[in-house]
């Protein structure tokens, strides 16, 4: 029986799955059927015939269409917008692409954290207007990795690489993970669980943000805990917007109650203008690009082709997630 593979990632204005890749799809596997269904009323078609779905999201109407449906690859790592209660209670495999991009995205993470403990964004918005701003900057406090503590909230690939990338610069690293017995990467001084948020916060220059979002972790970092945070720290999400408290965090920062913040991922996307973070100068953002680098699509392709050979030959698939956890 030959299977259907039904493409449609579509997610404007960035993550749409590019046709060459869709047919690099057809060609590497003659044997299965390989659908562009990218268009929103094409894929409503598409979903009964289904075997396969290589896909982002799923609209309620969407997810009871695609009864047939055996196993969706999605092409992010972050998988609740398909967790829908027909995919979750079904028997439908889910899997993501963890830790393909994790390169990418703590070099990132550790950049935004640089950046503005070192005052680069300052430098760089004075840059346009030739403004000399030695004064300015020489009065931002900050202290060496050396003598710094950072904390890394989630341990997955990207979490892990993260952690060990500062403990070489001299960081002292602590991690919090959902669980903390599986201790950490080589350089993590403490590994805790969530928990024990609040009392890592206040001795933490640097928190980190790379876990995805849960009913458990969504608004992690709300008032409470940055209010927890000393007012030299700062907070860099690359994970997701809805982690933090978006409301919270421009107060915070209005207030200088923390030092700055560094931001790839935010609840609205892209940010509207009228954001007040766009107009905050202690806040160094970034469109969603953390995962940029050489080529984003070809080795989530790699890993889709990977993963359907394994599906036809009935062995285990890479990056399962577990639907009840959301990741």
């Amino acid at each position: 029986m030959r299977l259907r593979i039904v493409a449609a990632v579509n997610d404007p204005p960035v993550w749409v799955l590019p046709r060459h890749e869709i047919e690099r799809i057809a060609s590497a596997l003659p044997e299965a059927d390989v659908v562009d269904a990218r268009d929103p009323e094409l894929r409503k078609e598409e979903l009964p015939r289904a075997d396969v779905l290589l896909i982002t999201k799923l609209t309620v109407e969407e997810a009871r269409l695609a009864a047939r449906v055996r196993w969706i690859q999605s092409t992010a790592v972050g998988i609740g917008p398909l967790l829908r209660p027909e995919i979750v209670q079904g028997g439908i495999v889910v899997t993501n692409v963890r830790g393909v991009h994790a390169p990418f995205i703590a070099e990132h993470a550790i950049a935004l954290a640089l950046a503005v403990r070192r005052s680069l964004h300052v430098s760089a918005a004075r840059q346009r207007d030739r403004e000399w701003a030695q004064s300015e900057i020489e009065a931002i406090p900050a202290s060496p990795a050396g003598e710094s503590r950072m904390l890394v909230v989630g341990l997955g690939a990207i979490g892990s690489r993260v952690a060990r990338m500062a403990a070489g610069l001299g960081f002292e690293v602590h991690a919090i993970r959902r669980r903390p017995e599986l201790g950490g990467p080589e350089g993590v001084v403490r590994v805790v669980g969530p928990d024990r948020l609040l009392d890592e916060l206040p001795e933490a220059e640097v928190v980190v943000l790379a876990t995805p979002t849960t009913t458990d972790t969504r608004i992690m970092i709300g008032r409470t805990e940055l209010a927890a945070m000393r007012k030299t720290a700062v907070l860099v999400n690359v994970a997701r917007g809805r982690l933090v408290d978006e409301a919270a965090l421009v107060d915070a920062l209005e207030r200088r109650q923390i030092a700055g913040a560094g931001l790839d991922a935010f609840v609205e996307e892209p940010l509207p203008r009228e954001h007040a973070l766009w107009g905050l100068p202690n806040v160094l953002m970034s469109p969603h690009s953390a995962a940029f680098g050489r080529d984003y699509w070809r080795p989530v392709i790699d890993l889709f082709l990977d993963n359907f050979r394994r599906f036809v030959r009935g062995e285990t698939l890479l990056n399962v997630v577990d639907k009840a956890n959301g990741y």
